[in-house]
């Protein structure tokens, strides 16, 4: 995946020299949540339904113009909630939790107009950091030294608009792969999913 990752940032970088590119800087929000299936564990491990707010910055390139590739590097910050009951009358636990990803999305889009654009494609994604929250909320029923995966692939679709020189992105986000890294000994199956909506405001610099 680091392999990966240093292709797609080459390629980023190395668009800026064809004629009909461009590069640009781009900054927004992220709404996600943790999606789970709990296996065995499902009367005890459960999902919330409420999003969490983080940021997103980074730098994106174009090559095309009608039909285009845009690759970007982005730091993303991310999370969601797990709920959490231990049985016995205990009081369910709600664990808020937080990560920041190196996201490399590389996307094909389509311009139907001048000022409108469609795309979609994948996205590797490098955890940089986690709180400690998830591996605490499981520690119970699992075993592990992290609780998120070194590294996962995800999906980017949406639209995009451009208004007065400002390129204004809508992407709903969707994992492909497993995020969770947790040894969990006796479930049957466990698996947990990032999912949201990304809104970011971009600018062309090159």
């Amino acid at each position: 995946m680091k392999r990966v990752a240093v292709v797609l940032i080459l390629l980023l970088i190395s668009s800026v020299g064809y004629s009909q590119s461009a590069l640009g800087i781009k900054g927004g929000v992220n709404l996600t949540n943790i999606s789970t299936d709990a296996g065995s564990f499902n009367d005890n491990v459960k999902e919330s339904l409420d999003t969490k707010t983080g940021f997103v910055f980074g730098l994106w390139g174009r090559l095309g113009q009608k039909l285009y590739l845009q690759p970007e590097v982005l730091i993303a910050t991310k999370g969601g909630e797990v709920e959490v009951s231990p049985g016995g009358g205990a009081p369910v636990q709600v664990y808020d939790v937080k990560y920041t990803n190196l996201d490399i999305p590389v996307l094909v889009g389509f311009k139907p107009a001048k000022w409108l654009r469609v795309m979609g494609g994948p996205v590797a994604s490098l955890k940089l950091s986690e709180n400690d929250k998830l591996k605490e909320a499981l520690n119970q029923f699992a075993s592990g030294d992290e609780a998120l995966e070194q590294a996962t692939w995800g999906y980017q679709v949406g639209l995009g608009v451009k208004l007065l020189g400002v390129e204004l992105d809508l992407r709903k986000e969707g994992s492909l792969t497993d995020i969770n890294a947790l040894n969990f000994k006796d479930a049957d199956k466990f698996s947990q999913r990032a999912s949201g909506w990304q809104l970011t405001l971009g600018f062309t610099i090159l």
